[in-house]
């Protein structure tokens, strides 16, 4: 497991709305549309760099609390993506074994962003949105349930520059 993965997973997470943060920031924590096509309108070229894929059969507890309807086991995924060498943001997705029963293209990804097909899914709804700071490494994180029809995924999203907010969210 990445040092990236356990600051996700063991993060205080708060609410969006509980958050006060400067316009720059939460522009791009808040953002409801695809990150990857922000990122991309940002920065250019982003490449997707898969750094596990496994099936995990527990959630630790600060998941557990976010995502508490989903039984395990849940196919776990975590990328970074990059533009020019740059890592912009390490990304932990859990996805559970009844919403790969309807959409296994999900495991087949490879290099592709999730956002790609996430955000061309008619009955996505984002259901929750929590942030976090780390105060020891300085960066932000956000993380979304995310229904698609009647299954959850969930979405944890961690900013690994802060260069990232100096870019205007279009």
């Amino acid at each position: 497991m990445s040092n990236y993965s356990q600051l996700l997973q063991n993060a205080t997470w708060q609410p969006s709305t509980d958050m006060q943060l400067p316009l720059s920031i939460s522009s791009w924590l808040e953002l409801s549309t695809s990150l990857t096509t922000q990122l991309k309108q940002a920065f250019g070229e982003v490449n997707v760099c898969v750094l596990a894929e496994s099936w995990i059969t527990t959630l630790n507890e600060n998941e557990r609390q976010f995502f508490p309807k989903q039984a395990c086991p849940c196919w776990c995924r975590e990328v970074i993506l990059k533009s020019q060498d740059i890592p912009l943001i390490f990304a932990r997705t859990l996805i559970p074994a009844s919403l790969l029963t309807q959409h296994s293209e999900l495991q087949q990804l490879g290099n592709r962003a999730l956002g790609e097909w996430l955000f061309m899914q008619s009955d996505r709804i984002r259901q929750k949105l929590e942030l976090t700071h780390d105060k020891n490494t300085a960066l932000y994180a956000r993380r979304a349930l995310m229904s698609i029809g009647a299954e959850n995924m969930m979405v944890a999203e961690l900013f690994l520059t802060p260069q990232i907010f100096t870019r205007v969210v279009k």
